[in-house]
């Protein structure tokens, strides 16, 4: 039920009004007022939703009420019925904030309807608040984990602009800065007490979190990440003196104390581990602080320290430092597990984003123990199979490509070796399949004009409320992500996220002028998981909400 008062200093035009109201079917609790000082009284003991009022009255006129009004109670609405059809009072009415102006002169009908209107709003107003609530609850409760899907994507060498990660940033409510550098802290629990359950070993995982967090907190920002069963990354930020965005907090000699004071933090987080855990956990630092856009490679760099030499061991604290010194030593010292492995991932970035040049100076350094004749039969063998699974990872990811090779390449060799087969045989062989990919990739690219554009619009237009990923749109044109991104901008212009917005606005316009769809079944036809989401998207872009967007098309 909505309370509705009538105001008028004319008792007559009150009655009557009453009389309209009580005898239609609108669910109405209805109070009265002859004056506008007698409204404020009433005003200030109920809750008021609907107002009529006539805007000319001795005392307290009616747009000295509509403001008390809106002050009190900012979402009562409030209609002015009056003799006078007089600009100025109308201009000063939508001013202050009135929801309609109708003369006296009009049909019960239509301030029925006007009434009508006004109710309408309330429960249109009541729903969307109830959707944000919800929205916004979703949100929290998503927080966690869209923060985990990104950090995931970041270090699986997802690239990003500087502004688009402070965007993203937050959207997600991230607790770094994207516009400072981070440290990079890796963790490893080292032995796991015998049958322990995995609910058991996620709960220390995030008791480990917490403890090192707790000795962390007081002096930096930082974001924990497990990115296996046992292992855990932190990104690490200094807090500089009232942490503010304009203070110099880059500074050499402030990310130095960062770093020693993590540093000198690590022994003892080790020690309440063990003692309050039971765990033996290791730790290994980067000792400098990284880009955003280096994250990928420093977090790849520093893990596979845990997989040779001294990493090796159990409660062990190291740096990259030390894992440099490993790095740096002759060839035969190459055919440690961290180069093989470190090298490896390198070479299966530069394949998927054709970069011919560095993959090959890469191929060619990894090889060079497939002519040496005091390596180790065991380590060529494992480098072929590193080597066939970079290649098969990659042509598996599209059926044309597949097929192509077929036609061109035989692919035996990457299936299985044989006698047959010298190592020198195997790096020539392999070179000439990078060279069928490249090649296959340039061909690809000289047919985005033509065809792979209007493929990958055609895709977005039939995906739109499902999945438009970059991943995804690469795949249907049968390209790499990262090079088809690139090649996309080269040959349109723009990049394939601004068409993506664009055509995301152009189809709300049209479905907002065009449909009777609410805002939030547009939002979920346009790939939107809440109807908030849509519309903070569709502000930013026409400075206007959906709603009034519509409402000013439906006025023309």
């Amino acid at each position: 039920m909505y309370r509705l008062l009538i105001v008028d200093d004319l008792p007559i035009i009150v009655d009557g009004l009453i009389e309209l109201f009580e005898q239609s079917d609108l669910d109405l609790e209805i109070l009265k007022a002859y004056s506008g000082e007698e409204a404020l009284e009433v005003l200030q003991n109920n809750r008021v939703d609907i107002v009529i009022s006539d805007i000319r009255m001795p005392g307290l006129e009616g747009i000295e009420l509509l403001q008390e009004i809106k002050a009190q109670w900012p979402a009562c609405k409030v209609i002015f019925l009056t003799g006078y059809n007089d600009f100025h009072y109308v201009q000063n009415a939508v001013k202050y904030g009135s929801f309609e102006y109708i003369l006296k002169i009009e049909s019960d009908e239509k301030i029925i309807r006007s009434v009508e209107r006004a109710i309408e709003k309330f429960e249109e107003e009541y729903d969307q608040l109830r959707m944000f609530e919800r929205a916004n609850n979703r949100m929290r409760l998503a927080l966690p984990s869209l923060q985990k899907d990104y950090i995931s994507g970041l270090l699986q060498g997802k690239s990003v602009t500087k502004s688009q990660l402070e965007n993203h940033f937050k959207d997600i409510d991230m607790p770094l800065r994207a516009d400072m550098p981070i440290i990079l802290l890796l963790g490893r629990v080292d032995d796991w007490k015998d049958m322990i359950t995995a609910p058991d070993k996620a709960l220390l995982i995030y008791a480990v979190q917490n403890v090192t967090e707790e000795f962390l907190s007081p002096y930096v920002r930082s974001y924990s990440y497990v990115y296996d069963q046992s292992k855990i990354v932190w990104f690490i930020q200094p807090l500089g003196v009232n942490d503010a965005p304009t203070q110099k907090v880059s500074s050499d000699l402030l990310w130095k104390q960062t770093s020693t004071y993590v540093s000198g933090m690590l022994e003892k987080i080790q020690h309440t581990c063990k003692k309050l855990l039971q765990l033996p956990v290791s730790f290994i630092l980067s000792s400098e602080h990284t880009a955003w856009s280096g994250v990928f490679e420093r977090f790849h760099s520093l893990k596979y320290g845990f997989v040779y030499g001294m990493g090796l061991s159990n409660e062990v604290i190291l740096s990259d430092s030390d894992i440099r010194r490993a790095e740096e030593g002759t060839a035969a010292d190459r055919q440690n597990d961290f180069f093989h492995y470190t090298r490896v991932q390198l070479l299966t970035k530069s394949l998927e984003n054709c970069h011919r040049e560095e993959f090959y100076k890469l191929y060619l350094e990894l090889t060079e123990i497939w002519g040496e004749e005091n390596c180790p039969y065991e380590r060529k063998k494992e480098l072929y199979h590193s080597m066939a699974a970079v290649f098969l990872a990659y042509i598996n990811k599209s059926s044309e490509l597949r097929a192509y090779l077929n036609e061109v390449h035989d692919l035996a060799p990457l299936f299985q070796y044989g006698d047959k087969n010298s190592w020198l045989f195997l790096r020539q062989y392999f070179m000439q399949t990078a060279d069928c990919l490249f090649d296959w990739n340039a061909v690809q690219g000289a047919m985005l004009p033509a065809e792979v554009v209007q493929k990958a619009h055609r895709y977005i237009e039939a995906h739109i409320s499902t999945d438009i990923s970059l991943n995804a749109i690469a795949d249907h044109v049968g390209l790499n992500p990262s090079y088809f991104s690139r090649l996309y901008k080269q040959m349109t212009g723009i990049g394939l996220s601004e068409y993506i917005i664009d055509y995301r606005n152009l189809k709300a316009k049209e479905l907002l002028i065009g449909s009777a769809m609410k805002v939030n079944e547009i939002a979920a036809e346009l790939g939107y998981n809440s109807a908030l989401a849509f519309i903070r998207f569709f502000k930013k872009q026409n400075e206007t909400t959906p709603q009034e967007f519509r409402m000013q098309r439906l006025k023309i």
